[in-house]
């Protein structure tokens, strides 16, 4: 039996459970289980920040997947109003940073042990003295009606030379009232993207340890992770100092994993740089968990024992 079966004690037999409702049972095992989650003040409003996550849904609707889903009310076990799970939200992020790198360095602990079970690249080197760095962009609505869009609209014509078009757009820019409500930038990658990039420093354990969210226009060789070490990158971090080492496809390529997932559960959950940094942390946090709890999967149970 898996160990986070164990934990789970909710109305609906554990084989008829979706994938949703799984990962909600194997986080409520992690949540219990670690050192660092389970000593938090405030665990409620991870799991409600999880269940957001999970169901890509807003702090509204995890109201009605409490009413409506028997499996999400066993997860939360009691909730909270939209306004306070929102409010609890934005205190929760001045210690989500601290707690996110704690729970990693828990979790390399743990896979320390289970060597014979981890992903293979973990054989291209040891955690601490080898990591993968990348980038990946997740998008906002821009709006087409609002200042700042036309602003960037009239810039461009004038760059054209498309002065015709330039003022006409500069004519519905001063009669526009309304704001961009996304905090975001453009940036070009084969096509323009608007929003906001995600760095982020992976082990060989596929364990994600810090992130770091700017403008989707960011400059990826000006990020700055600290850690010592070798850290694997493509080639938009050309100029960065001789221990970020450009190539090894071989090994980089599962950093796209965490891209993968992050575009899964990704959706416009804030609108300002601050709190978009702080889901994509939940994110990676359940990423991790997914990681370890994989691992734990292909553990004999004998072994799990001990």
């Amino acid at each position: 039996m898996k160990p986070w079966i164990e934990y789970y004690n909710g109305p609906v037999p554990y084989e008829h459970l979706s994938a949703r409702h799984k990962t909600l049972v194997k986080m409520n095992y992690m949540l219990i289980t670690s050192e660092v989650l389970s000593r938090l003040s405030d665990l409620f409003i991870l799991r409600a920040l999880i269940v957001m996550i999970v169901w890509t849904c807003s702090y509204r609707d995890v109201r009605s997947y409490y009413e409506s889903d028997v499996v999400v009310r066993w997860f939360l076990g009691e909730y909270k109003s939209k306004s306070e799970i929102h409010r609890r939200a934005k205190k929760f992020r001045g210690e989500v940073k601290t707690l996110f790198k704690e729970y990693a360095k828990e979790l390399e602990g743990k896979m320390s042990r289970l060597a014979d079970y981890l992903p293979s690249s973990a054989l291209y080197g040891k955690v601490g003295k080898l990591w993968i760095v990348d980038s990946f962009l997740i998008e906002v609505s821009f709006g087409k009606r609002n200042k700042e869009t036309l602003k960037k609209k009239f810039e461009l014509d004038l760059r054209q030379r498309k002065y015709r078009e330039a003022a006409n757009t500069l004519f519905f820019y001063i009669k526009c009232k309304a704001r961009r409500r996304f905090k975001g930038e453009f940036t070009k990658r084969n096509k323009s993207y608007f929003g906001f990039k995600v760095f982020n420093l992976m082990s060989p354990t596929m364990i994600v340890h810090e992130i770091q969210v700017e403008l989707a226009n960011f400059p990826d060789n000006k990020v700055g992770f600290s850690r010592s070490g070798y850290k694997v990158v493509d080639r938009g971090f050309v100029g960065k100092s001789s221990t970020w080492l450009i190539g090894f496809s071989s090994f980089r390529r599962y950093v796209e994993f965490f891209g993968i997932f992050l575009r899964r559960y990704w959706r416009p959950y804030a609108t300002e740089k601050g709190m978009v940094e702080f889901f994509v942390y939940v994110i990676a946090l359940i990423y991790n968990s997914y990681i370890y709890t994989s691992v734990l999967s292909r553990v004999p149970e004998s072994q799990l024992a001990h």
